[in-house]
């Protein structure tokens, strides 16, 4: 097994959503980072959203401009899984979320990656430590980044059954020497923290949408100065303490209350709408806001500028505890 001196090399399955993202944050810190994708379409459009986001730390001085040539030399975009995974340290696989993608691309990676290699899984929902079969068991673990990875510093580290404690010690140092914050979670859980908690959003993001009582602009804003501005803080469990755990007691047993919540089984109208006529979200240009008149580079670009300054402000808030 490599150690963290010998970390030279790693390897991004898939170069969609998450992947990108991945492969620029190891390449800012210096390491060699093979991105892979079956389309050169998937590394064309990895490759511009890679440019557009190292601009955004440019910009906010959290990169040097001099810098940026280096770093993206350090990531080659390829389409060869085989040469790819010549000796690579870790791999981390973020392809679809799909059992059977899951089975094909650990049995490739375990094949063609050396025997020191860790195969980490992105999945959110899928428990890969059930149906994935690997001649190496200990060194198969989760990795879930939550986007924009080269960002946002949570990474959530799961071990299976079989993983060892030397995987996961390895893992999380890697992270912590890119400036990730890394939550090793003492075993899985479909979805982990946040994922949970946001999908139990949902639900009554839908309904309050699909009844016309707010708009998505009034409810973000809502988001943005009530809830997010406070958990930057506090988080959720800590404005508990702040607000009264008596009071939080009545608010949760209210009856008026919880029996208007929306059902769990709620079924969203607007959303499938959407998805129906073809729009996605910024990648198409279109989804509950418009974004006709920008490419998803651009849009991103703007997202990736607020971002780092808020993990500015999240940092300078964390180092006067």
């Amino acid at each position: 097994m490599p150690d963290m001196s010998t970390i030279k090399k790693i390897l991004v399955v898939g170069a969609g959503t998450m992947g990108h993202g991945i492969a620029q944050s190891f390449a800012q810190e210096g390491f060699t980072v093979e991105l892979y994708s079956r389309t050169n379409e998937t590394l064309e459009r990895a490759r511009s959203l890679i440019d557009y986001s190292l601009q955004a730390f440019v910009e906010e001085k959290m990169v040097a401009k001099k810098d940026i040539p280096a770093i993206l030399k350090r990531i080659n975009f390829t389409q060869s899984l085989e040469k790819a995974a010549e000796d690579s340290d870790i791999a981390f696989e973020t392809v679809v979320e799909n059992r059977e993608a899951k089975i094909d691309i650990f049995g490739k990676l375990d094949r063609l990656c050396p025997p020191k290699t860790l195969l980490a899984s992105n999945t959110t929902a899928l428990n890969v430590f059930d149906f994935v079969k690997t001649s190496r068991p200990d060194k198969v673990l989760i990795s879930h980044w939550y986007a924009p990875p080269q960002i946002i510093p949570l990474v959530d580290v799961v071990k299976g059954p079989d993983t060892s404690e030397e995987s996961i010690y390895l893992l999380a140092e890697l992270l912590k020497k890119i400036g990730k914050a890394p939550l090793v979670l003492k075993k899985f859980i479909s979805g982990y923290l946040l994922s949970r908690l946001q999908i139990a959003m949902l639900g009554e993001i839908f309904y309050l949408l699909d009844s016309d009582i707010i708009t998505p602009e009034q409810l973000d804003t809502a988001a943005k100065t009530g809830l997010a501005l406070r958990m930057m803080v506090v988080g959720l469990v800590q404005r508990m303490d702040f607000g009264g755990l008596d009071l939080t007691v009545r608010n949760f047993e209210n009856p008026y209350m919880r029996k208007q919540l929306t059902p769990r089984d709620y079924k969203p109208l607007k959303i499938y709408e959407l998805v129906r006529e073809g729009h996605f979200g910024v990648k198409t240009g279109k989804g509950f806001y418009d974004y006709s008149g920008r490419t998803e580079a651009e849009v991103c670009y703007e997202r990736d500028i607020k971002l780092i300054k808020m993990l500015r402000a999240y940092r300078e808030l964390e180092s006067t505890k």
